[in-house]
C-alpha cells in the first residue's frame, strides 16, 4: 500500500471512529430524553394495584407509557409506540408524550384525544414516522373504562370471577399517517379481582424471539397463569427478570407494560364504607374542599328533606347544623388545607335523615372540646358549633379517629 493510501485509509477510520462516537453520544441523550418521560412513580389509588415496566432497548425505540389521575375519580391511560428506532424516535415519542398530556387533561374522550394528537403528529412530524397508541379513560365511580385504539396491539382485561382472559378491541388507524383518521370510542365494566394490562409489541419478544404469534400465545397464558397467585407488582417483576435474562444489550425492541388489579369493590362503594354506610346503601355522595361550595352540598340535602315533606322547622334547624359541619370540616378537620377534601354521603328518606361527613385531616377528640355553657368557657371561641349540632339533631356521632361525623335527624310528624 502508498504512502499516501495508508494516510488516506487512516483519515477514514478515523472520521468513522468520531462518527460512531457522535452515535453513540445521540443515543445517550436520547435514552436520557425518554427516560426523563417515564414517570418516576404511579399513582397511589385505593383499591388498585399498579405497577409498570419500561425497558429501552440498547437501539433506542418510541415505546412511552403515562398514568395521570385527571381527578378524584378519573385516571387517563397512555401507551404508545413510535414506529422506528435511535435519536428520531425518541424525539418523536418526547413530542407524542406531550401532545397526549395535554389532551389527556382537557377532555375525557379517548376518540377526541386520538383525534387532536393525530392532527399535531401529522402537523409537526415527517410522514415517514407512524404511531401506535392506546389510551383509556378509567372512571373510579363505577370502575367503567373507556378505551380507543390506534393500530396498537389490543390490551388484555382478565376476568377473576370466569377466569378468563379477553382482549379489549376496538378499530383505529396509525397516528401521523391519515388527516382524517377513525378511531372507534367504546367502554366495558371492571369488577372486583379484574386486572387491567396495556403494553407493546416488544413484549412479545420476551417469549419468542422470532415469531410474534407464538411470542403473543406465551405471555398471553403467562399472564393468565400469573393471576391466580401474582400481583401485578409480582408479575411486572418477572417480565423485567425476563428481559435482564435474555440481555439488555440483545432487546431488539422496547418494552413497556402497565398492569392494574381491582383489590376490592368500586370507588363508589368504598367512599360509603368509609362513611359508615353499607355498599348497598342508596348513599347520594358529594366532596367540597372550599367553602364557596358549601351552599350548593347544602341546597341539596335541603331539597331532598323539602320534597319528601320535611317540617320548615328540621330544614331551618339542617342549614344551621351543616353550615357549621361543612365549615369545622374545612377550617378545623383540614386545616384550610383547599387540596384536601371534605367527603359527605347522605341517605334521606320518610322517617330519617342520615348524614356522614368526613374530612382528610388528622382527627381530634371530641370529649375534649370544652362546653361552651360552663361559665370559664363562655368567652371561649371553640364548642359552640358542636354544641348547637347536638342539640338540634337527633344523635351525633364520631368516628374513633374523629374526622368523620353522622348525624340523624328523624321527620316529625304530626
Amino acid at each position: 500500500m502508498k504512502k499516501s493510501d495508508r494516510k488516506k485509509a487512516d483519515f477514514v477510520a478515523i472520521a468513522d471512529a468520531d462518527n460512531q462516537d457522535k452515535h453513540n453520544e445521540d443515543l445517550a441523550i436520547a435514552r436520557k430524553i425518554q427516560a426523563a418521560m417515564v414517570p418516576s412513580r404511579l399513582p397511589a389509588i385505593d383499591g388498585l394495584e399498579c405497577a409498570a415496566l419500561y425497558q429501552p432497548s440498547l437501539h433506542v425505540g418510541g415505546d412511552l407509557f403515562d398514568i395521570v389521575q385527571i381527578s378524584d375519580d378519573i385516571i387517563a391511560i397512555t401507551i404508545f409506540d413510535v414506529a422506528s428506532n435511535g435519536v428520531p424516535a425518541a424525539l418523536i415519542s418526547a413530542l407524542a408524550k406531550v401532545s397526549f398530556a395535554n389532551q389527556t387533561r382537557l377532555i375525557t374522550s379517548p376518540r377526541i384525544v386520538m383525534e387532536r394528537v393525530n392532527e399535531e403528529m401529522i402537523r409537526n412530524v415527517d410522514s415517514n414516522y407512524f404511531i401506535t397508541a392506546c389510551v383509556a379513560y378509567l372512571d373510579l365511580h363505577d370502575n367503567k373504562l373507556t378505551y380507543c385504539n390506534a393500530a396498537h396491539p389490543y390490551p388484555l382485561i382478565y376476568r377473576s370471577d370466569a377466569n378468563t382472559l379477553e382482549h379489549i378491541k376496538s378499530t383505529g388507524v396509525c397516528l401521523g399517517v391519515f388527516e382524517k383518521g377513525h378511531y372507534e370510542e367504546k367502554s366495558l365494566y371492571v369488577g372486583s379481582g379484574d386486572w387491567l394490562m396495556f403494553f407493546t409489541d416488544g413484549i412479545y419478544g420476551l417469549y419468542s424471539k422470532d415469531n410474534e404469534l407464538a411470542g403473543r400465545k406465551g405471555f398471553e397464558q403467562d399472564l393468565l397463569a400469573s393471576t391466580k397467585n401474582l400481583s401485578p407488582i409480582s408479575f411486572i417483576s418477572q417480565l423485567k427478570h425476563r428481559c435482564e435474562k435474555i440481555g439488555l444489550d440483545k432487546l431488539t425492541d422496547d418494552v413497556s407494560a402497565v398492569g392494574i388489579e381491582f383489590l376490592t369493590q368500586s370507588r363508589k362503594d368504598q367512599i360509603k364504607v368509609k362513611l359508615g354506610f353499607n355498599p348497598t346503601d342508596p348513599v347520594y355522595l358529594q366532596t367540597i374542599n372550599y367553602f364557596e361550595e358549601m351552599d350548593k352540598a347544602t341546597s341539596i340535602i335541603l331539597s331532598a328533606m323539602d320534597g319528601l315533606g320535611y317540617a320548615d322547622e328540621s330544614i331551618r334547624k339542617m342549614k344551621i347544623i351543616l353550615t357549621e359541619l361543612f365549615a369545622n370540616a374545612i377550617y378545623h378537620g383540614n386545616d384550610g388545607d383547599h387540596t384536601k377534601r371534605v367527603i359527605i354521603g347522605h341517605v334521606i328518606d320518610k322517617k330519617k335523615v342520615l348524614i356522614s361527613i368526613m374530612d382528610e385531616g388528622s382527627g381530634f377528640d371530641p370529649s375534649k372540646v370544652p362546653d361552651p355553657t360552663l361559665p370559664e368557657n363562655l368567652i371561649k371561641d371553640c364548642g359552640r358549633g358542636l354544641y348547637i349540632v347536638k342539640n338540634y339533631a337527633d344523635s351525633m356521632t364520631f368516628n374513633e379517629k374523629g374526622n368523620r361525623v353522622t348525624i340523624t335527624k328523624y321527620h316529625v310528624t304530626s
